[in-house]
């Protein structure tokens, strides 16, 4: 394999093309990455037209910029994401190695900025845990340890998964966390700058633990001192007094909530005294929400002398509730499903539905099956 990925601080170059496919070019030389392995794609300019794609293609990688490329080529690779791809990568390389020693196992990693996480294969991680991560990390980041690079025969390497390969790159942080990898690392752990451990949550396999790593942290840290910032002036107090201020406004909408309910309830009392106070078999429920219907239904049925049949009509859509007394509603949905399409159920007594019926064509066939 080529060395060109042991220097991450390599962000540009001159070079030639080598061939080009269906708008990729491969070059005698790069210094971009494309995603794999677990690292994210680097970012920059060929020729100064941004690279829109990357791919590899076995052990090629070809590139892609919106546009066509002619020799000579300069490369340029965008630092600031070069730095953040990097930094989580060695990062994660750290915490194979500090949770091997405890005999737990990382299953899997996120290290996309905004969702940068590692999931351990246990159950048993709290807040202690993750204190004791936070203090081995800013140690790592205090005292720095440089990265080692070695190249050895693949048939040398114990892994059977490796043996394949004519030479295998071994990626070396102290005593650590030794570990086979051809992407790029930092030249040694200070250059991570900052880790911190955000949160975590329990899945089916162990633990996922939220991080931020790198320029990633700074910008986050930004983000939410913006966020902050408008919820203070949106509720016009100091960021200081936010979440007394959000309780407060919890606990006077559940009281609102309560309230509002307690009026809902009133005023469809009051409406269901209305439709009754008609006497007529069909009544015309005005309404938004077909869901009052079975609400309104389920409130006058003791009270009807007749079999009664409530409807409403939304967007061109007939939705009804049939009330029945002599346990016939069900009945009177089959006759409406011969005559159109007609979704509902419900029980003996009650049913809730929806017609593409007409109001005529509706009234017709209930008051025909009414009759019989």
């Amino acid at each position: 394999m080529t060395r060109q990925y042991d220097d991450f601080l390599k962000l540009q170059c001159n070079t030639t093309i080598k061939e080009e496919q269906d708008g990729y070019y491969a070059f005698e030389e790069t210094i971009f990455y494309g995603e794999k392995g677990g690292a994210l794609s680097d970012e920059g300019w060929i020729n100064q037209q941004p690279v829109v794609d990357l791919k590899w293609i076995n052990d090629t990688l070809y590139h892609k910029v919106d546009g066509t490329l002619e020799n000579p080529i300069h490369m340029e690779v965008n630092k600031d994401t070069r730095y953040i791809n990097t930094a989580v990568q060695s990062a994660l390389h750290i915490m194979d190695g500090y949770y091997e020693k405890r005999g737990l196992r990382i299953l899997a990693i996120g290290v996309h900025p905004n969702n940068q996480w590692y999931e351990v294969d246990s159950k048993e991680i709290d807040e202690t845990h993750l204190q004791e991560v936070q203090a081995f990390m800013n140690t790592i980041i205090r005292n720095p340890i440089k990265t080692e690079f070695q190249y050895i025969k693949g048939n040398e390497y114990p892994d059977e998964r490796y043996q394949k390969f004519d030479e295998v790159r071994l990626v070396k942080f102290a005593d650590i966390n030794t570990q086979p990898c051809g992407t790029l690392h930092l030249e040694n752990t200070s250059q991570i700058e900052s880790f911190v451990v955000l949160d975590y949550e329990k899945t089916s396999r162990g633990t996922r633990i939220f991080i931020t790593c790198n320029a990633v942290t700074n910008q986050r840290l930004k983000d939410y001192h913006q966020l902050l910032k408008r919820i203070s002036q949106t509720l016009s107090v100091p960021k200081e007094e936010i979440e007394t201020n959000i309780g407060h406004i919890l606990s006077t909408s559940k009281t609102l909530k309560k309230e509002v309910d307690t009026l809902k309830k009133e005023l469809l009392t009051y409406k269901a005294k209305e439709l009754l106070n008609k006497q007529e078999v069909f009544l015309y429920y005005d309404t938004k929400d077909p869901n009052e219907l079975r609400t309104i239904a389920s409130t006058i049925l003791n009270q009807i002398q007749q079999d009664t049949i409530l409807y409403t009509i939304i967007q061109n859509e007939l939705h009804f509730a049939l009330l029945s007394i002599h346990d016939q509603a069900r009945l009177y949905l089959e006759e409406l499903k011969k005559a159109a399409e007609t979704t509902g159920g419900g029980s003996l007594k009650i049913v809730t539905g929806k017609t593409q019926l007409s109001k005529e064509a509706f009234v017709s066939i209930l008051t025909d099956c009414m009759k019989k």
